[in-house]
């Protein structure tokens, strides 16, 4: 046990000494687009920043929306699954004070998770190329509020759309 306390504390000693940031991020999600969600669901995700110039931040993170049902007018029925994008990201501060508004970037890959689209038995959605764009703001120097803009492919899509397009508002928490 005593071993791994510490190898508990000199890996958080160690993120601490390299200036990563780590957001846990939480808020809801709405389709846009043809193919709009029935409901809006929700997104709860996990960040790993470093911050570069005093401007810049890059990073990767993993993020899961979740509770994405589609209404359908074809013979398909009951069309939903969520979506888990893993990506890297480029974050660029604006006005780097103590109210820091910023512009994000994100590119990865999505994968689709909890399908529970009626397949008759077998699932055929996969995921593909992610991508987003947003514009967010940093507060008290541990908070972010992001507002998202994305795109997620999906293969086999049942909805009838290759691309799934979501907005997102998220607020997010930084440990350190």
């Amino acid at each position: 046990m005593k071993r791994i306390l510490v190898v508990l504390m000199f890996t958080v000693m160690s993120l601490n000494a390299l200036a990563l940031d780590i957001w846990v991020k939480g808020g809801i999600v709405q389709g846009t687009g043809s193919k709009q969600t029935e409901d809006p669901g929700y997104n709860a995700g996990l960040e790993l920043s470093q911050g570069f110039l005093g401007f810049v931040d890059l990073g990767a993170g993993v993020a899961y929306n979740g509770n994405l049902k589609y209404d359908n007018s074809s013979e398909q029925k009951n069309i939903g699954y969520d979506l888990a994008p893993v990506y890297v990201f480029a974050k660029f501060n604006i006005i780097p004070v103590a109210v820091k508004p910023y512009v994000v970037a994100r590119l990865g890959k999505n994968f689709v998770v909890n399908d529970d689209t009626d397949y008759n038995g077998e699932s055929k959605a996969d995921g593909g190329a992610y991508g987003a764009v947003g514009v967010g703001v940093e507060f008290l120097s541990s908070f972010q509020g992001e507002l998202l803009y994305s795109i997620s492919e999906v293969k086999n899509n049942p909805s009838g759309k290759d691309n799934v397009e979501m907005v997102s508002l998220t607020l997010g928490y930084n440990f350190w």
